[in-house]
């Protein structure tokens, strides 16, 4: 085994067993697929996954044979475990594990609502950055007596205001999505 395939190998695994500890919908279809072996061919460079236990192993060779083997360009292998679509890849085997496999790679959050809440956040961010220059410029008219708390102020109150301008840039851009 090379170094790149060792590399590929590990990082597979490792994706693989984050997504199973974070995600407990992957955690029960990797127990479903207990005892699946998937082979993942990207040019000419297969890569064994193993789910046994409720985890998944990976390997660059095994003498065992696969009960779905998955073989095309790495875009799109990427492609068929992210979505199941099978246009560019050749499948053999039991395809319906392709639909199991596609819980297990595809992110488990919806694109819009994870839109949604980084647009609140950053105005959220928009109106606390307001109601700090607010304050600051509050400060600056009732406390004139010391200047060098004044200039320290001022030069707050326009990093905050500038703060404020790219937040509020930023927001923008958000709706516009």
């Amino acid at each position: 085994m090379t170094i790149i395939e060792s590399t590929t190998s590990n990082a597979l695994e490792a994706s693989i067993k984050a997504r199973l500890a974070l995600d407990p919908q992957a955690r029960a279809v990797a127990q479903e697929l207990d005892g699946t072996l998937v082979k993942i061919n990207v040019e000419n460079r297969p890569l064994y996954v193993l789910f046994q236990d409720g985890t998944a192993k990976v390997a660059s060779y095994t003498d065992e044979v696969p009960q779905l083997t998955i073989t095309g360009t790495v875009v799109a292998v990427g492609k068929t475990l992210l979505t199941g679509s099978v246009s560019d890849v050749e499948l053999e085997g039991d395809e319906t594990k392709l639909e199991s496999l596609k819980h297990i790679f595809r992110p488990s959050f919806n694109v819009d609502s994870m839109a949604d809440a980084l647009r609140a956040t950053a105005e959220y961010g928009v109106a606390a950055t307001k109601s700090a220059i607010e304050g600051l410029a509050s400060e600056l008219t009732t406390n004139r007596r010391d200047q060098a708390r004044i200039e320290e102020l001022e030069l707050q109150l326009q990093d905050l205001q500038k703060a404020f301008n790219s937040l509020e840039d930023y927001v923008k851009t958000l709706g516009k999505s």
